[in-house]
């Protein structure tokens, strides 16, 4: 395992120390790992979201007549079937 020396703001040690404290994790390091792993899978989410409104967007262009007439309803319409067709369902 890599070690990484890092600067925490006094908010953040403050936040990191009652975590410990609490009894949540053992240690700094665990609140560290955790709190990177929660970023990663919201980097991940976030990248997932993006590829869902792109996939729509191109969606509502091939729809619209002209190609560059991209009216709200067709995008709408086409973000809602996409969430209908996720396997996590409307609204995940």
């Amino acid at each position: 395992m890599a070690a990484r020396n890092v600067n925490l703001t006094d908010r953040l040690a403050a936040f990191v120390d009652e975590q410990v404290r609490n009894g949540r994790h053992q240690n700094a390091s665990e609140v560290v790992r955790e709190a990177l792993r929660r970023y990663e899978a919201a980097l991940a989410a976030e990248r997932d979201a993006m590829g869902m409104v792109r996939a729509a967007l191109r969606k509502a262009i091939h729809r619209s007549e002209t190609g560059a007439d991209i009216r709200p309803e067709l995008l709408e319409t086409a973000l809602a079937e996409m969430a209908e067709a996720s396997p996590a369902g409307p609204g995940a």
